[in-house]
C-alpha cells in the first residue's frame, strides 16, 4: 500500500478510489487501478511497471524502484480482492474505503463481458 500510495497513487487514483487530480491531465487517461485493478497475468503487469508503456504518460520505473518492489506493488495490485483481514481492517480505517472484495472484482469482470 505504502509504495503504491508514493509511486502509483498520484496518476492511478488513491486507496480511498478517489480519482486522480491529475487523470485527465493524460491522453490516454491512465486507469483507476484501485477502482478497476488490472486483471493481467503477474508478469505482464511486472513488465509493464518496469519498462512503462510508449507514447502514454507511463513511465519505466526500473530505474527508480528495485525489482523487488515492483514485485511488491504488482502483488498488492493483483491481490487486493485477497487481502488479510488485518489489511483490510488497515485499509477502511486508513483511507474511509473499504478494500475491493473478490466478488466485486468477479461482478465487474461478468459485466464488462456482458457489454460485448
Amino acid at each position: 500500500m505504502k509504495l503504491y500510495t508514493m509511486n502509483c497513487a498520484l496518476c492511478h487514483g488513491t486507496l480511498d478510489r478517489k480519482p486522480s487530480p491529475l487523470a485527465t491531465s493524460f491522453y490516454p487517461p491512465p486507469p483507476n487501478l484501485i477502482s478497476d485493478p488490472p486483471d493481467d497475468p503477474e508478469w505482464h503487469v511486472f513488465y509493464t511497471i518496469r519498462t512503462g508503456i510508449r507514447y502514454t504518460g507511463m513511465p519505466a520505473w526500473d530505474k527508480a524502484l528495485s525489482e523487488q518492489d515492483i514485485w511488491k506493488i504488482t502483488l498488492f495490485l493483483s491481490h487486493m480482492d485477497k487481502l488479510p483481514p488485518s489489511v483490510q481492517d488497515f485499509w477502511k480505517a486508513n483511507f474511509n474505503a473499504a478494500a475491493p472484495a473478490g466478488d466485486e472484482k468477479k461482478d465487474e469482470g461478468k459485466e464488462k463481458r456482458d457489454h460485448h
